[in-house]
This record gives structure tokens, C-alpha cells and sequence, in this order.
């Protein structure tokens, strides 16, 4: 009986454990809190803009600029908040003054979506950092099946490929609604 028990309990173990990156999750889970209240301050920030949806969107020359050039001025313009005199960890907000990896996160899908980019196009992810344990919140940007990270631990826009062994991924915003988050790295 024991060692059918310790069976079940390998072959458990077995089933559940998966890597972070190389599975996508089509689990809906609840939203983080601070995304929440950052919702009831900026509503328009959180709504599907159907407009916005641009067909056969793709990063070239002057998106690709962009995209980089609201990554730079984003980390340089939020001063780095002291853990000493931190303020509300739960409170995202759009260009503070200084301010944590929530707050670069959505004023960078802020600036994106104020030049046209798509919703779902522009997804926040909350990941554990692996060699810390920190949680932390990013920016994933996806362009078809590739996806870009926008962290304000990294000045470097990079493809998720590269860092997906930096992150594990709890949750993810989806693509198909900006209100709704997967667990995991959500497939759209």
C-alpha cells in the first residue's frame, strides 16, 4: 500500500511540474490586486480598444524604434523606488516620480497603447525573478509568435526566448482581453 501511494505521488509530481516558458496555460486566474486598483484609476488603460486591433501588425523599422525608445525614456524617467520609503506597493501608477516594476510596466503599455499599438499586442506578466525569488511585473509585447520583454531590471528590449530562464511566469494578461489574465505564460 505504501509504495503504491509513493507511485502516485512520483507520477504526480511528474504530471505537474512543467517548465515556465515552454508551456502556455489556458487557465483563467484572477487578476493581480494592484492591477485591479489600477483599473478603477485608469479605466481606459484596461479595456479592449477594438480600434487598436491592427491587422498583419508587425515590428519594422519606425515600430521597432519605438518600441525601444519608450522602453529607454520609461526606465530613465522613473527614478528607482527606495525600499526604505517605499509607498504602496499595490498602487500601479502612470509616470510616477519614482516608482516600482509595476509602475514602469503600465506606463510603458500606457505610452504604447497613447501611439496606437494594439491591446493585444501589449501584455503585463507577473513573474517570479529566478535567481532572486522577487516577484516582479514586465511587459511582454508580442508580435505573432515572437514576444519581446520590456523589464526595467534591463535597458535591452529582448525576444522572451532569450529570457524566459530569467523568469517563472505566474500569470499573464491575455490578448484577447485585456481584463482577463491566464496562469502561466498565457498563449494569447
Amino acid at each position: 500500500m505504501i509504495r503504491h501511494a509513493a507511485r502516485m505521488l512520483v507520477l504526480a509530481c511528474c504530471v505537474s511540474s512543467r517548465p515556465a516558458y515552454s508551456n502556455f496555460d489556458t487557465q483563467e486566474v484572477v487578476p493581480p490586486l494592484s492591477f485591479t486598483l489600477f483599473c478603477t484609476k485608469y479605466p481606459e488603460d484596461c479595456q479592449e480598444q477594438q480600434d487598436r486591433r491592427i491587422t498583419g501588425f508587425r515590428f519594422r523599422g519606425q515600430r521597432w524604434r519605438e518600441l525601444n525608445q519608450i522602453n529607454s525614456i520609461v526606465n530613465s524617467s522613473i527614478a528607482p523606488e527606495s525600499l526604505l520609503v517605499s509607498r504602496n506597493d499595490y498602487e500601479w501608477q502612470i509616470f510616477p516620480y519614482d516608482g516600482n516594476c509595476g509602475d514602469y510596466a503600465v506606463t510603458k503599455r500606457h505610452l504604447l497603447l497613447q501611439a496606437g499599438w494594439p491591446t493585444s499586442s501589449l501584455l503585463l506578466a507577473e513573474v517570479v525573478i529566478r535567481n532572486t525569488g522577487e516577484h516582479h511585473l514586465i511587459l511582454l509585447v508580442r508580435e505573432g509568435r515572437v514576444s519581446f520583454v520590456l523589464d526595467n531590471l534591463s535597458g535591452a528590449v529582448v525576444q522572451l526566448n532569450e529570457a524566459s530562464d530569467q523568469y517563472v511566469f505566474l500569470r499573464t494578461q491575455s490578448g484577447l482581453n485585456p481584463q482577463l489574465w491566464m496562469r502561466g505564460l498565457a498563449r494569447s
